[in-house]
């Protein structure tokens, strides 16, 4: 068997966009007994569970995630459609998740999100600020910002956002030559700012690290606390009350960072808006940072 319109598709669309039946139904405008409904002969026409239910949460099966792929392909076709032949575009509605390090997610993004929900009401942004990379592919995140250029994922899509410039802080007033590094632990020993650390550590004779963190934000703490001095992203640094550049006070070091997303969803209207609020997040903080500094 097989589905037999789009209207059943659209509300297991929704219910994995809300992943709750009341959201589902507000969102749809109808009875959340409608839904369940449907997803049940939904499930039956294509024999396959879609959803598993846990504590009146939805989340999807291993099926329907690929169902709910195919069907948001449809749901773009259906809105460019009506882009076609009205020339409004579609409203920008339901959820996106977006990953991110735990200290753009903290520090850059939480503070500008409010500029994207006062002008999209019907938006919900899932932030999930983890170091780790998900897997875009799998649909971990429909959107997942990275700090270096992608090599694996050959079949995401890809998109360089801005280039953001590192360098050496400690506690305002602090001897620099008394402050020990901090350092970013060995699970993190591949990124370029441990890297550099490591080789300023060997220069300056010390042995040891004072602290070893697993994210900038904790580092950021962690100097403003004098427990040592460095290496931050000048857009969180800059912005830290208590703490200055040392050194030259130039930058050490500089870092793309990058966009990732399915290539699925890369023109539905919800990813390119959240898309340009990241972009236009991380420049404008850029921006800031720089005339606060100069």
């Amino acid at each position: 068997m097989h589905p037999k319109n789009w209207t059943d598709l659209s509300y297991l669309v929704a219910l994995a966009r809300t992943r709750r039946l009341a959201l589902a139904s507000e969102r749809l405008k109808v009875d959340a007994t409608t839904i369940s409904r449907r997803i049940a002969t939904l499930e039956k026409a294509l024999g396959a569970r879609l959803f598993e239910r846990e504590k009146g949460s939805f989340s999807l099966t291993a099926a329907g995630q690929l169902v709910a792929i195919r069907a948001e392909r449809i749901e773009f076709e259906i809105d460019e459609i009506k882009r076609e032949v009205t020339g409004i575009d579609t409203q920008v509605a339901g959820v996106v998740r977006v990953s991110a390090p735990p200290w753009m997610v903290n520090h850059v993004l939480v503070p500008s999100l409010i500029k994207l929900q006062e002008k999209h009401t019907a938006l919900t942004v899932e932030l999930i600020a983890e170091a780790k990379n998900v897997d875009v592919m799998r649909r971990e995140a429909d959107i997942a910002v990275r700090m270096s250029r992608p090599v694996k994922e050959q079949r995401a899509v890809a998109r360089r956002l801005t280039t953001l410039n590192f360098a050496v802080y400690g506690q305002a007033g602090a001897d620099p030559r008394q402050l020990r590094w901090i350092n970013f632990e060995f699970h993190m020993a591949g990124l370029p700012q441990s890297a550099w650390i490591a080789n300023a550590m060997e220069a300056e004779g010390w042995a040891q690290p004072a602290l070893l963190v697993n994210d900038s934000g904790t580092a950021l703490h962690a100097v403003a606390a004098g427990l040592g001095k460095t290496v931050l992203p000048c857009i969180l640094g800059d912005r830290a009350a208590g703490i200055v550049r040392l050194g030259s006070r130039r930058p050490v070091l500089s870092r793309d960072v990058w966009l990732m997303t399915h290539p699925t969803l890369k023109n539905l209207s919800r990813i390119r808006a959240v898309q340009d609020w990241l972009a236009a997040a991380l420049v404008a903080g850029k921006a800031r940072k720089q005339q606060s500094f100069g």
